[in-house]
Order: structure tokens, then C-alpha cells, then sequence
């Protein structure tokens, strides 16, 4: 480029000598030498001023096209993201009119806006058939077999909201010997939350957490005994423990499960010891 500016710069110089020249006429070498130097002296300037202007011009260009590409290039990548990472609306959850008017002795949950029962009401099959419209049913596999008596664990995704994740056991707890359970024909024994959180997950009567003097209220009031040993037995039907910052119970269901038992809820009622305040309410197990 700048090659091709000088070049045209000096046929511009010899045009205009010649063009001088014979504007004057015969005149004489000497005038003629100042004349041509003259008109030299200036082309080199101007084709001096010329290149500086070019330099300027090349420079202001490639700066202009770098911060445009690096514009271009943050932009792309801030729409990437943006389509990696929908941003979603919170959604929010009250409790059912369905887990309001439930007793702790139900074994029923609300996760979400879905009502779930522990203590073994369902089978695998059923569990999936039911709720496979809002959950990700993908690691429960249907055909594949457990040990005898085996549990197992599967955590199942809400499709609608990133924060449920239900964790689901299921078994066949009164298997027989050697036999082979197939994973649809076992039944549900629990169904929590992966990650608690309040206002994600409410228990019975539509709380998820109780005060200290709420919590004892209820439990007077569902008939439990208080005992002082630390630790239960089978025996120890309808019983609650008061310790440093919960009640431990042990609540026996309200209606047949599929193995033809009462089950048994071991809730533990948590408050702040300073405040007595509730904190959290959760199943610790189950006897099936």
C-alpha cells in the first residue's frame, strides 16, 4: 500500500515539473534546477505528511477491528452462557390441604407440591407408573434383579424444579430365602428429599418444623409414653424420649402396608436449645 502511495506521489511530482516548465517558457538551467528542487522538496513533504497520515490511519483501523472482534467475541460468549443457564423463577410450594389433615402415623411427606407415603404402600412399579410424569425415572430399572432382602438407593431428579431430588429406597424386605426379587415387584420403603430445605418439603399437619412446646403438645397428644432409656425395642410401641434438642419417637402407623405389618416411624422433632424453637422434623428409620 504505502509502496504503491510513494509510487503515485512521484509520478504526481513529474507531472506538475513538467507541467512548470513549459508554463515558463525558455528559461534559463539555473531557474529550472531551483524550480525542480523546489517542487521536489515539497512532494517529500507531502509524501511525508501522506505516510504519516497512512500509518495513523493502518493503526486507528487495527485498533477499531480488535475491540470490535473482542466485542463480538464477549458477546457470543455471554449468549452461550445465558443459553447454558436458563434463568428459572423460584417456585414455591404451600402445604396441601392433603398433608394438613394427615397424622404422623400416615407415614405421609409433601416434596414439592407431590404427597408421598413411607412405610412400604407401593411398589416400584406403581411408584413409577404414578409419578414418572414429574420425576426423572431413568435409575430405576424396572427389569434387573436384588439380592434377597437387599435395599437399595435411587435418586430421582424433579423434572421442574433443579433443587428436588428425591432419594427413594425399595426392597422386598421379607424376601425368602434365595429368592429373587425382581426391581418392579419390590416395594417403596421410603421416599425423602436429597437436600432438606424448608418450604421444599412439609410432614404431617403441614409443618416442617415444630417449637418445642408444639412438638411435645403433639406427641402428648397422639398418646405416645415418655421414657427415660436411651434407645428403643420393638416393645417400645408408641414412646418418645425428651433429650438435649429433640424429641426421638417411636409411632407405630395407622393401617396395614403391603407386607401385611403396622410399620413403624422413628420421627425425631429437632428445636434450638437456646430459643425452643423448631429447627427441622425427619424420619431417622423404619421398621417394616
Amino acid at each position: 500500500m504505502r509502496k504503491l502511495t510513494r509510487i503515485t506521489a512521484l509520478v504526481f511530482a513529474l507531472c506538475f515539473c513538467a507541467a512548470a516548465m513549459t508554463a515558463c517558457g525558455d528559461s534559463d538551467t539555473d531557474k529550472a534546477v531551483n524550480e525542480t528542487s523546489k517542487s521536489a522538496s515539497a512532494d517529500d513533504i507531502k509524501e511525508e505528511d501522506l505516510d504519516a497520515a497512512l500509518d495513523k490511519l493502518e493503526k486507528d483501523t487495527a485498533e477499531e477491528l480488535e475491540k470490535e472482534k473482542q466485542e463480538a467475541a464477549e458477546s457470543a460468549a455471554a449468549a452461550a452462557e445465558s443459553e447454558a443457564e436458563p434463568v428459572v423463577e423460584e417456585i414455591k410450594y404451600e402445604a396441601t390441604e392433603e398433608i394438613k389433615n394427615a397424622s404422623f402415623r400416615s407415614g405421609y411427606i409433601q416434596i414439592g407440591d407431590t404427597v408421598f407415603r413411607n412405610g412400604g404402600y407401593i411398589t416400584v412399579a406403581d411408584f413409577v407408573e404414578k409419578y414418572g410424569d414429574k420425576y426423572d425415572m431413568s435409575e430405576i430399572h424396572l427389569d434387573e434383579y436384588l439380592t434377597p432382602e437387599e435395599q437399595k438407593n435411587s435418586f430421582v431428579p424433579s423434572l421442574t424444579d433443579t433443587r428436588i431430588t428425591l432419594e427413594v429406597s425399595y426392597g422386598k424386605v421379607h424376601a425368602e430365602e434365595n429368592e429373587r426379587v425382581q426391581i418392579k415387584d419390590a416395594i417403596v420403603s421410603s421416599v425423602s428429599i436429597k437436600d432438606d430445605a424448608e418450604g421444599l418439603c412439609y410432614y404431617p399437619t403441614g409443618v416442617y418444623a415444630m417449637d418445642y412446646d408444639t412438638a411435645k403438645s403433639c406427641i402428648i397428644d397422639m398418646g405416645l409414653e415418655e421414657i427415660k432409656e436411651v434407645g428403643f425395642t420393638v416393645l417400645d410401641n408408641d414412646a418418645y424420649i425428651e433429650q438435649t434438642d429433640n424429641f426421638y419417637t417411636d409411632i407405630d402407623g395407622d393401617e396395614e402396608n403391603l407386607y401385611g405389618i403396622i410399620p413403624k416411624y422413628f420421627y425425631i422433632f429437632q428445636f434450638d436449645t437456646s430459643t425452643l424453637k423448631g429447627t427441622k422434623i425427619y424420619i431417622d428409620k423404619l421398621w417394616l
